[in-house]
């Protein structure tokens, strides 16, 4: 029984569907992966002129599933762009927030983050999702 249980909870976690979300009010509506992608690799910090603000998670198991589906790199691979980017003077690293702190960041317009979708507030709206 507890190895039934074990295994639908693994499941549960490898399932969970990571989203990116803004303020309700934000202009942003729906961007894709790309730029999704560019915005967090730091290439870009607009999306049709408007100027975005990333929220990058300090949660482990999130941060590396965002990582993983959302910008195709494994977490280590991430932390080595970032890494050269820092070195070469071009980005300040990026500080990580926590989930408080990701809440309170979203209430202000056109600053970005990645959740799991359960934990979607109505004051959110999805703006890129993974099908």
């Amino acid at each position: 029984m507890k190895i039934i249980f074990l295994l639908l909870l693994g499941v549960y976690f490898l399932d969970a569907q990571i989203v990116v979300v803004t303020n309700k009010n934000s202009q942003l509506n729906s961007i894709p992966k790309e730029i999704v992608q560019y915005i967090y690799l730091a290439k870009t910090d607009k999306v049709e002129n408007i100027k975005v603000k990333p929220i990058v998670s300090d949660d482990k198991n999130l941060h590396g599933g965002f990582c993983n589906t959302i910008l195709c790199k494994s977490e280590s691979q991430y932390n080595s762009y970032w890494a050269r980017l820092v070195f070469t003077g071009r980005k300040p690293i990026a500080k990580r927030f926590g989930w408080n702190e990701i809440v309170k960041k979203l209430q202000e317009l056109n600053t970005i983050a990645y959740i799991e979708k359960k934990d979607l507030r109505e004051e959110w709206k999805i703006i890129y999702e993974e099908n």
